[in-house]
């Protein structure tokens, strides 16, 4: 009997506990859902799907549900020590409340019958993500996430990264000169001003292309993607799900799936005048094709553009040099062969070709020329093969994607390595600036960098107590490298007729190639992750708990063949001297294996479904990667991983029956290991070389900060979107031989970025819709490389290695438009106040990538 009375009262306190937990939800009510009219209001955070809150008598049966305990009056009593207990069955837990004689239960105020909905009114338009592989509204995404629209990309005239990403806070991107682009999220990124394309250091934000991971061992391309279903970007590291590379962040670009039914076809056509500049052209069609009804579709998607430079060369006699070409074409085959089983088929070709870069010398900003002769240009061949099965189960669905991507790079950049050196010794010795003896030097690099990845992954039917993803996870890679460095200010001459040269061979001074190398980067992945969620109070309370493990290998080897000037100094050193052939050479190889966990542990609380809190602590890291500068003794061949653990809370609000949405979210990163571009020593055979910059495991560091996005809706055809984000972080540790100092300031982190939009949409005579928009984006000021600990020269001054910060610049852009259903035609204006703004330096010594001055031009879209 004892025992009979304590299990009443503890369910007596669980009742109550129930009862105390619902009543600070009573007072919030419940929304009511409307629809939305068609609005231009993409790029948008989304108000979440109305679902009511559950009452008071519904919240105690899922807490004693959720704690495995009956209602007592349903216990059915078949002792002998109580006969006369009685037996009500299946009682509900308002019932047990009731009887037992607790707390009452609270009422809302409106608990009475409600009125009736109010008439359906505006609301800002919902996107659903696919974030954690499973449909959710972007409102209900535990963690940062943004969406935007395809049909809001395709109206902006998206072409790259830019174009959105600065709308989102805590996001800065760097666009370097050769095409590539370089992505900080919170302040983690690729810490590396070199742009080779090998040896760069690996890219810290994933990116994909539907389910296809398309980051390399170097910075990827920014590519040049059209008709979209919408572009995800969620912050704060992706491990779990993701695994490498995702440590920052990961953006996520959907296309839109064919269509098994219905021909359609739609396209762009583009024209503009850049201030200062050339012309540009840009031409996008997208075609959707029903080869077999209900049963296979085709969705092909073409694109050209031609991009107008805006950088004179003047040693070359080349004005707006910097101009580049790009295409791509993109077929989407869908086989739907039963209701249960769906093939997929995704060819993507993307080709660009840059005919010089849009960098310019420190002083030079705003006249836009570059004095070197250097001829610099960058050709890039991407391609992806994937397909995708899809099974649908009677309990989950069984995902495989195989995936090929292929990417081929022939690059010429200037990079004056002896000068580099001469500019050093000098400064040590306190000498001044030297004369200005091989300026003119160039690096050309061709890679080919192959892919293959095979993902197995099973998503259960959702809407359970439980939810869960299982998968498992493999990839091969494997990228070459051909380079040859030239020092043009050295002419290929012998006044012998070939005999000096002969009897030197690759000790003759007077010969432009310094130095020919040889490499390959091999990397193998296996991975197995798993995710599982705890519906504790279904619609109200969600606990998320993943894990990945990861094993990889990666073999990396450099032969490099040296002549001239540089096989006088490499073959300083004996051991670099062949004895049989007298050629000078310098090897490095060496294999790593890296193995790890990666978890992530998150909650959710949704007091109504309008407002939630979540909280979230998550790990990611980055691969191992090769250092090219080993061949000089400057660092390992291969870097470490590096980690990042992030803690982070926030919460995401609808307010105004849909018409406004505010999200907040604070967060803390501890980096461990962090691999970056470093000042430390090197050794030109037997000559030591102090402040040589290379790629290194510098520290550890902290990163932390806050950011808000809004979105308004105040009348029909108004929307007015707000972003902000703070950051700051420092390194807390710095690992030896490096000159990277403890508090030091993070690179590629402005402490400040902000976004403001504005859409208004209006009537026209002829039944024509107008729309107008604009957009001002500002990115703080931040320093490109880890700013090295102070040195002084011979004669005790302060050495100055040149000047890599990117100042603070602000963007904007607008637009006015006005067509039908059917047709659009667009006037825009980017970079509108004509900031010749500085978006990337980058070495050995410093050139600025300059954005493109004030572009204005006119946009045509047909649909049918």
């Amino acid at each position: 009997m004892a025992g009979a009375r304590m299990n009443l009262w503890t369910r007596k306190l669980l009742i109550a506990a129930a009862v105390a937990t619902t009543s600070c939800w009573a007072v919030t009510g419940s929304s009511q859902e409307t629809t939305a009219p068609e609005t231009p209001v993409e790029p948008t955070t989304a108000a979440p799907n109305s679902t009511a809150p559950a009452d008071n008598a519904t919240v105690a049966a899922d807490l004693l549900d959720v704690l495995n305990v009956e209602s007592p009056m349903a216990e059915s009593s078949t002792t002998e020590s109580a006969p006369t207990e009685s037996v009500v069955p299946e009682s509900s837990a308002a019932e047990v409340a009731s009887e037992l004689d607790v707390i009452p239960l609270p009422q809302r105020p409106n608990a009475i019958p409600p009125p009736e909905a109010p008439a359906a009114g505006p609301r800002l338009e919902s996107i659903e993500v696919t974030a954690s592989y499973r449909s959710e509204n972007v409102q209900d995404v535990a963690g940062s996430a943004h969406a935007f629209g395809g049909r809001a990309l395709d109206k902006a005239g998206v072409t790259g990264m830019q174009d959105y990403l600065l709308q989102v806070p805590s996001v800065s991107l760097q666009k370097s000169g050769n095409g590539t682009a370089r992505i900080a999220m919170r302040g983690i990124s690729n810490v590396n001003a070199s742009d080779l394309g090998y040896g760069d250091g690996s890219p810290t934000t994933g990116v994909y292309l539907d389910d296809v991971a398309i980051q390399g061992s170097g910075v990827f391309p920014d590519l040049n993607i059209y008709d979209l279903s919408r572009i995800e970007v969620l912050k704060g590291p992706q491990g779990t799900l993701y695994g490498e590379g995702s440590m920052g962040g990961a953006i996520k670009m959907i296309t839109r799936e064919p269509s098994l039914n219905e021909w359609t076809v739609r396209g762009t056509l583009m024209g503009s005048q850049t201030q200062q500049g050339g012309d540009s052209y840009d031409a996008r069609l997208a075609v959707n094709i029903p080869l077999w009804e209900d049963h296979i579709g085709a969705r092909i998607v073409g694109t050209k553009r031609k991009t107008g430079g805006y950088v004179d060369y003047t040693a070359l006699n080349r004005p707006d040099a910097d101009e580049e070409d790009a295409d791509s074409v993109r077929g989407l085959l869908r086989w739907q062969v039963s209701d249960n089983f769906q093939a997929d088929f995704l060819h993507l070709q993307d080709h660009s070709n840059k005919k010089q870069f849009p960098v310019v010398e420190p002083g030079h900003t705003e006249d836009l020329t570059n004095s070197h002769v250097e001829d610099q240009y960058a050709k890039t061949d991407f391609a992806i093969n994937a397909l995708t099965l899809r099974w649908t189960l009677p309990f989950a669905e069984l995902t495989s994607v195989s995936a090929l991507y292929d990417t081929d790079k022939d690059m010429r950049r200037r990079t004056p390595v002896l000068q580099t050196l001469v500019n050093g010794q000098f400064l040590t010795l306190g000498l001044g600036q030297p004369p200005d003896i091989f300026s003119n030097a160039s690096t050309r690099v061709i890679t080919d960098l192959n892919s293959f990845s095979q993902e197995l992954r099973l998503v259960s039917n959702g809407d359970e107590r439980f939810d869960w993803i299982a998968g498992a996870f493999y990839r091969d890679r494997s990228q070459t490298f051909d380079e040859t460095k030239r020092e043009d200010n050295i002419p290929d001459i012998d006044p012998t007729g070939g005999l000096l040269s002969g009897l030197l061979g690759a000790f003759y001074p007077l010969q432009g190639e310094q130095e020919h190398g040889f490499g390959d980067e091999a990397f193998t992945q296996y991975a197995a992750y798993g995710e599982l969620k705890w519906n504790v109070i279904p619609e109200r309370f969600e606990i998320t708990a993943g894990l990945r493990y990861f094993s990889e290998d990666i073999d990396f080897y450099f032969d490099s063949y040296l002549s001239g000037v540089e096989a006088f100094l490499i073959g300083s050193d004996p051991n670099n001297i062949d004895p049989e052939t007298q050629t000078v050479s310098v090897h490095v190889k060496q294999r790593m294996n890296s193995k790890g966990f990666l978890p992530k542990l998150s909650a959710s609380w949704h007091f109504n479904a309008d407002h939630m809190v979540y909280a979230t602590v998550s790990r990611g890291f980055r691969s191992g990667t090769s250092n090219i500068l080993a061949t000089l003794d400057a660092g390992p061949a291969i870097i470490r991983p590096d980690y990042v653990l992030n803690k982070e809370i926030g919460t995401k609000s609808t307010w105004l029956d849909g018409r406004l949405t505010s999200n907040l979210a604070v967060y803390h990163i501890d980096w461990k290991d962090i691999q970056g571009t470093v000042v430390g020593t090197a050794m030109l055979g037997s000559i030591p070389l102090s402040n040589f910059g290379h790629l290194d495991n510098a520290g550890d560091a902290v990163a932390y900060g806050a950011e808000a996005s809004v979105a308004w809706l105040p009348i029909e055809n108004l929307t007015l979107l707000a972003n902000a984000g703070f950051n700051d972080g420092k390194v807390t540790r710095s690992e030896d031989p490096t000159t990277v100092q403890k508090g030091a300031k993070l690179p590629n982190m402005p402490k400040l970025t902000l976004s403001t939009t504005a859409n208004v949409t209006f009537y026209l005579p002829f039944d024509l819709n107008g729309d107008a928009s604009a957009t001002l984006s500002f990115i703080g000021s931040q320093y490109a490389v880890f700013e090295p600990a102070p040195q002084k020269d011979a004669l005790g001054n302060t050495i100055d290695y040149g000047d890599f910060t990117v100042p603070s610049y602000a963007l904007l852009k607008a637009s006015i438009g006005a067509g039908t259903d059917q047709w659009r035609v667009q006037l825009f204006a980017d970079n509108l106040l004509d900031r010749h703004a500085i978006t990337s330096v980058s070495g050995p010594t410093v050139q600025y990538t300059v954005t493109t001055p004030r572009t204005v031009g006119l946009r045509l879209s047909y649909e049918f």
